[in-house]
């Protein structure tokens, strides 16, 4: 491994040795035409150049308001370029008419409108009836589901029992207690449904009734029902009466069990004796084993009972007449949701008159936009002020006879005391652009007077209308601002923009063309007395035109602008690359690899002369 690393280190010092001294060719005649550029030293400007379109950054737009389906067609429309004075203002010159017969037509049919809304409000006050009486029904239902609830609770833990533990949660626990609460809760449904009240009644005004707590919760699961059995609270309930026959019957296993270990003592002193057969004696034994058996089975059953069926019986008993209560009180608010769409329906009903009158007022003022005056002073232009290619693409041109649609823009009169140019920054300089740069400004009208502004504005996201049909092209488009006013400055004017991006002071440069890359490495082709000579050199920023040079080349030296013709990479060049993968790898090469290398190097030379 260590010799391929030596040979490989060994062929890369050769590569570079050659690359230097075979490199230097012979200026033969071919080399002759070859354009040659100095390496100059000064400042040099780095910058982004753009086209675009001057644009005023303030403008007075006017759309068409008219939301007919078909559009709305212009009747008259002052001529484009029109300078619009004070006194136009001051008189309300019109600018532009549209078509007013279709909003007539739709005013007249609103009139129909508004009696179809007022049949509906006496509908609605119908319903309110209908509703109030299934309600109370369907809340009486509940009512009595309520009550065999309660009942049910009472006869499993007994009456005490349930009262006490009703008591506790707060909740109703007799008869008495349970029609105060159906009472009270009557009452407040009876006055929510008032047709007055249940306008004005939040549910918060509902009363305790329907204020059970945290309904999230059950308040079953909060009853320790174990507690019953150690404090002996049950009564003569259900689950006393099962209580009491388990232990019973406990008892009678436990005596049987007594009699029959009683049995088998006997047994054993009689077998000592051989009065009985030892199969008698096991028979003995099998009894006892039963005996045990039937207490231990009575014993578990009971505690079953009393750890597990009785307190999920008792719960499940509560929760259903919680559940009970819950579900009366859900009733009442599903009735009072009810009853609230039905007043919403009608109080919809009730204020349909004054949307009517609203939309009647939408439809004048629409009318009202059909006739658009001067409102200020200044230039009028067709169109929007950022229409591009693809909404003139989308809308109809503006003339007298043409059809606009719902926001199209109509005219526009920009304000020319400031203007700036709309340009598109490729992705590839975007990094380059900041807000504030300095900017010179050259409208292709007036070339010989160059303006000076600022960026003002730079998109986040490229432009998506540039990249529809040209999915690579990513712009991003961004805003210069001109600085001061100038009069032969109009809107629409093409314009070229120099973005300053960065000034190099005291630097080398040369022209961007004599610049190559190899191997990710930058050379150029200086010119010597005996032909050229290949030098790699650190480059720095550049423009459209020249680089910066930073190591490499000195002030006055001569570069070509072209590759020369001769110029090939050294057979020792190319090897090394092969040796230098190798290398990388870590593999060692074979003779077999060795020679297909040097197959390779001769093949790729062979393609050079070929080209």
């Amino acid at each position: 491994m260590k010799k391929w690393v030596i040979i490989g280190a060994i062929a890369a010092a050769l590569s570079v040795v050659g690359f230097f001294v075979f490199g230097s060719k012979s200026n033969g005649n071919s080399n002759e035409q070859i354009p040659v550029a100095n390496v100059q030293k000064g400042d040099l400007v780095i910058d982004v150049l753009e086209g675009g379109n001057i644009q005023a950054l303030n403008y007075l737009e006017f759309r068409n308001e008219v939301r007919a389906k078909a559009g709305v067609k212009i009747l008259e429309i002052i001529e484009e370029g029109y300078f619009v004075t004070e006194e136009d203002v001051a008189n309300g010159k019109v600018l532009v008419r549209l078509d007013q017969s279709e909003l007539e037509e739709e005013i007249v049919d609103h009139d129909v409108q508004f009696q179809q809304t007022e049949a509906a409000y006496a509908e609605a006050k119908q319903n309110i009836e209908i509703e109030e009486s299934e309600a109370l029904s369907e809340i009486k239902g509940e009512r009595q589901k309520l009550r065999f609830a309660l009942l049910d609770f009472q006869k499993f833990v007994g009456a005490q029992a349930a009262e006490q533990t009703l008591r506790k949660l707060k909740l109703p626990f007799d008869t008495l207690t349970l029609q105060a609460y159906e009472d009270e809760a009557t009452d407040l449904i009876v006055k929510a449904f008032d047709s007055k009240k249940l306008a004005e009644t939040t549910e918060n005004d509902l009363g305790s009734p329907f204020d059970l707590g945290d309904e999230k919760e059950s308040l079953s699961s909060n009853v320790n029902f174990g507690s019953f059995l150690k404090n002996e609270l049950l009564g003569d309930g259900e689950a006393e009466q099962t209580i009491r026959r388990m232990r019973d019957e406990a008892l009678v296993a436990a005596s049987q069990l007594a009699v029959v270990e009683e049995s088998v003592e006997g047994a054993k002193r009689l077998h000592k004796r051989d009065f009985i057969t030892k199969q008698t004696l096991d028979n003995e034994l099998v009894s006892l084993d039963k005996a045990r058996l039937a207490l231990q089975r009575s014993e578990t059953e009971l505690e079953l009972f009393q750890d597990y069926e009785f307190p999920k019986e008792a719960e499940k008993m509560l929760s259903n007449y919680e559940e009970a209560l819950l579900s009366l009180i859900r009733t009442k608010r599903e009735s009072m949701a009810k009853m609230s769409q039905i007043y919403a329906k009608y109080r919809s009903a009730k204020r349909r008159y004054e949307l009517e009158l609203k939309k009647r007022t939408n439809l004048e003022e629409q009318m009202a936009s059909c006739i658009i005056r001067a409102e200020k002073p200044g230039l009028v232009a067709y169109g929007g002020a950022n229409d591009n290619y693809y909404t003139s693409r989308y809308y109809d041109g503006i003339a007298a006879g043409a059809t606009l649609k719902n926001g199209q823009p109509i005219i526009t009169i920009p304000d020319m005391s400031k203007l700036g140019v709309e340009v598109n920054i490729h992705e590839s300089h975007i990094k380059k652009i900041e807000l504030g740069q300095k900017v010179y400004i050259t409208a292709e009208s007036v070339p010989d007077k160059t303006l000076v502004g600022r960026v003002s504005k730079v998109a986040v996201l490229p432009d998506s209308n540039a990249s529809r049909y040209n999915p690579s092209l990513k712009v991003y488009p961004a805003t210069v601002e001109i600085e001061g006013t100038h009069e032969f400055l109009k809107p629409g004017m093409s314009a070229k923009v120099e973005i300053i991006v960065e000034e190099l002071a005291d630097v080398n440069y040369v022209p961007v063309q004599s610049v190559f890359v190899e191997n990710d490495q930058h050379y150029v082709f200086r010119k010597t007395l005996g032909g050229y000579e290949p030098t790699p050199v650190v480059i720095g920023a550049h423009n459209n035109e020249f680089i910066e040079i930073r190591e490499g080349l000195g002030n006055g030296d001569e570069v070509y602008l072209k590759m020369p013709d001769d110029y090939e990479p050294s057979p020792l060049q190319i090897a090394d690359r092969a040796n230098e993968r190798k290398i990388e790898s870590g593999e060692k090469e074979s003779d077999e690899e060795k020679a297909t290398a040097s197959q390779e190097v001769d093949e790729e030379l062979k393609d050079k002369e070929n080209a």
